[in-house]
């Protein structure tokens, strides 16, 4: 597949959704809280169960792909300190930096990506791959945000078990394993099946709206995170899709496109829980790590284009 055929089955319909989101705050002063709760303890729930429970992919490549996201996270977070501290950044914003770069967009983003990409195998992997990401988010990801504050970080660490995604993919492995997965075709499969679809759609919309509501003040500061994401994370995924060797080819590709998406929002929650009041240089975390939001995300369209045209021609993996 040529560039253009990519931008337009891959990455056009998220720009296109997204941009009606990014319209539909700039018209409208939406909420985007209600939208963001329905996709968190509805959606994208219903989703995760609906792909765990129908999946194909086996648990060898699963605990693969365990692996790799959270190898993924660490080496990006030591690239990101070594950078940072070559840079100057110290604190919350060398924490911020870290976030940025070890935390990629695999949900409002890496699924309807991969999707369009690689079907519904490419869903499920990105399925997987956020909710492990969600475990070193609310683990890691919570101690680093709170590094260079006056904060406790331990009590966060269990809101990742308030989180109805846990338990939904819990579910899905369960009913697996005890072989009482319903048929494709029966109501209670079809409505669950039907509600998680919703959530693509509804994830665009929320990006859209949440890069309308993007501070850029800091976005001379957000070239070092951009340069991260957009150029060593997707050369980190290949090495370690590489080294982890995937025996389906298409899984190992969704691995390297989901490392490969703009920086995360769910860090952010993180940065303003810890570090809303701490400045430092006139800046704090929040605002750097949502310009570095905005520009990955922006400068990111043409990386993920070219991306998914050398990956579905298999000309890496």
């Amino acid at each position: 597949m040529g560039l253009t055929s990519a931008f337009t089955n891959a990455v056009g319909p998220i720009l296109a959704v997204a941009a009606a989101g990014y319209l539909l705050k700039r018209t409208t002063d939406v909420d985007v809280q209600p939208l963001n709760k329905a996709g968190l303890y509805v959606l994208v729930p219903a989703l995760a169960f609906h792909s765990i429970a129908t999946t194909t992919i086996d648990g060898a490549a699963i605990a693969k792909l365990g692996v790799g996201v959270v190898g993924y996270a660490v080496l990006m977070m030591g690239l990101a300190w070594v950078v940072g501290r070559f840079t100057g950044e110290s604190g919350p914003l060398l924490g911020a930096l870290m976030l940025a770069a070890a935390f990629p967009n695999s949900g409002f983003i890496g699924i309807p990506l991969s999707e369009f990409a690689f079907g519904d195998l490419g869903r499920t992997t990105a399925v997987l791959y956020l909710t492990i990401q969600n475990l070193v988010v609310y683990t890691l990801g919570v101690y680093v945000a709170s590094r260079g504050t006056d904060r406790g970080a331990l009590e966060s660490v269990t809101e990742i078990f308030r989180l109805p995604l846990v338990y939904a993919v819990v579910a899905g492995v369960a009913v697996r394993a005890l072989g009482v997965v319903p048929a494709p075709d029966t109501a209670l499969m079809e409505t669950v099946g039907t509600v998680g679809d919703a959530s693509i759609p509804v994830m665009l919309l929320i990006l859209g709206v949440q890069l309308a509501d993007t501070d850029v003040t800091a976005v001379t500061r957000s070239l070092t995170p951009a340069a991260l994401k957009l150029v060593a994370a997707p050369l980190v995924g290949v090495g370690l899709a590489l080294v982890l060797g995937f025996e389906n080819p298409t899984i190992a590709r969704v691995f390297v496109l989901e490392c490969a998406t703009p920086a995360a929002v769910i860090p952010l929650a993180l940065t303003i829980e810890y570090a809303e009041d701490v400045s430092v240089g006139g800046i704090t975390a929040p605002e750097y790590l949502s310009t570095a939001i905005f520009t990955t995300t922006l400068a990111g369209v043409a990386v993920m284009t070219a991306l998914v045209a050398i990956l579905q021609a298999g000309v890496v993996l």
